[in-house]
């Protein structure tokens, strides 16, 4: 029996024997689309057909690209690929000093930098007038001080009584301490009010000095009893700690003044953790229109999870102004005193006071000129690492960005992310209230008097 070509091998009939090759030509294939064979693919293309791309579509037949161009529309802001309905990354929008999503540790620092200086007047100029302030009380303090009878030729040659001594240290521990507080109490102040040109550089709005502290007005109360509330408490552990320290060497010794040691290690740990967690209570006070206590629990919340990241940039900020601020500082100080040495080398006990208040003045004014950059800088780092953790944690950048863009709750003349009242229905000409004082972003309570309403009118 021959084999025809084409057709599959036929198995041996019972008792016959395979012809002669039969079982070396392999079975075959089936045709391709013959019907009732499962599984077979179809049809392959006609000769001529491979190579030649889809015909372009007719117009008004949307949703059938060509091959390399790409499906989605040409719109403005959509770059095209290579690929249909693929589209190259964008990346966030940056109208401002930071991009609009989370932030790298140098694009905090940057953002901070480029904030005080685009508001150079309301942030340098707001941090120098607290300096001078304080620099002026402090003289004063000192003024007070050494005209309580213990003078300078006193001191200097060595007349002075035990009770003079005394007094005297009484008068400076009590300046020392009152020009810490109000240097502390106007530090904190400063910097919940320079929050405000923060923030709005975030979106590249420019605010001058009125304007900053006309948005920041009704907010220095509440940012002066937050202020007063930190040194309080600090002051009550300091003063806990003192007593448990006293009774602890009294009672053992000097195993009381090791324990008192490690207790007072243990107290600073404690301290630098929590003054980490309410770092942000300023800028959540100001910015979100928060209770004193209220802002501190926010900053608990918003720094959870992020101490470290929280605690590492306020640090790298604090060493980077003290190592700028020692570099120019140093210097200075030592050109003063060589100036003064070559001037008068063989000054008098008046004289030589005299070259030291003059040094010192010196050194007062530059260290406030310092002081004025550095809290300006430090003030933009915290602020930024507010609107880093609340981008992180709650969406923020998509709220900065429907701001940007001029949506319903948009103020350009405000702080952004401040919670803003609807206009009360009925009152013609009323108009929003950004930050109303005393709402927390809520509605009036019913049955107000129309006296504590937030609402204003516009005037002609």
């Amino acid at each position: 029996m021959t084999q025809e070509p084409g057709q599959p091998a036929q198995p041996p009939q019972p008792g016959q024997p395979p012809q002669p090759g039969q079982w070396d030509q392999p079975a075959q294939p089936p045709q391709w689309g013959a019907p009732g064979q499962w599984g077979q693919p179809p049809q392959p293309p006609q000769p001529g057909q491979w190579g030649q791309p889809p015909q372009p579509p007719e117009p008004g037949q949307w949703g059938q690209p060509q091959w390399g161009q790409s499906a989605w529309p040409q719109q403005q802001g959509w770059p095209q690929t290579g690929y249909p309905g693929y589209q190259q990354y964008v990346p966030p929008p940056k109208p401002g000093v930071i991009p609009l999503r989370p932030l790298t540790l140098g694009e905090v620092l940057d953002g901070a930098f480029q904030a005080a200086r685009r508001n150079a007047r309301a942030m340098f100029g707001s941090a120098l007038l607290v300096q001078a302030a304080s620099a002026v009380v402090n003289l004063a303090l000192l003024a007070v001080l050494f005209g309580t009878g213990l003078s300078l030729t006193s001191i200097a040659s060595g007349n002075v009584t035990s009770s003079e001594v005394g007094a005297f240290v009484v008068g400076a521990g009590a300046a020392a301490l009152i020009a810490g507080l109000l240097q502390t109490l106007t530090t904190m102040v400063l910097q919940g009010v320079l929050v405000i040109p923060v923030s709005r550089a975030v979106l590249d709005r420019g605010t001058g000095f009125r304007q900053m502290w006309s948005l920041a007005r009704r907010r220095i109360w509440a940012l002066l009893g937050l202020a007063l509330l930190y040194v309080a408490a600090v002051l009550i552990v300091l003063a806990s700690l003192a007593l448990v320290a006293w009774g602890l060497i009294s009672a053992l010794g000097g195993g009381g003044a090791a324990l008192t040691a490690l207790l007072l290690l243990a107290v600073v740990v404690v301290l630098v953790w929590i003054g980490t967690k309410l770092l942000l209570a300023p800028a959540s006070l100001v910015v979100e229109n928060l209770g004193v206590f209220r802002a501190i629990g926010r900053s608990w919340n918003l720094t959870t999870g992020h101490w470290w990241r929280t605690f590492g940039t306020a640090l790298l900020a604090r060493v980077i102004v003290a190592t700028i601020t020692g570099i120019i500082a140093a210097p200075v100080a030592f050109l003063a005193n060589l100036v003064s040495a070559l001037i008068n080398p063989h000054p008098t006990v008046e004289q030589e006071f005299t070259q030291v208040l003059v040094v010192q003045a010196i050194s007062l004014v530059l260290s406030g000129l310092l002081g004025a950059v550095a809290l300006a800088f430090e003030s933009g780092v915290l602020a930024l690492i507010y609107v880093d953790l609340r981008m992180r944690k709650e969406g923020f950048d998509v709220v900065l960005m429907k701001e940007h863009e001029g949506g319903p709750d948009s103020d350009p003349n405000g702080i952004p992310g401040q919670p803003r009242l609807p206009a009360p229905p009925g009152i013609p000409g009323a108009r929003e209230v950004s930050g109303a004082p005393g709402t927390n972003g809520l509605p009036p309570a019913p049955g107000a008097p129309p006296a504590a309403s937030p609402w204003s009118t516009a005037g002609p």
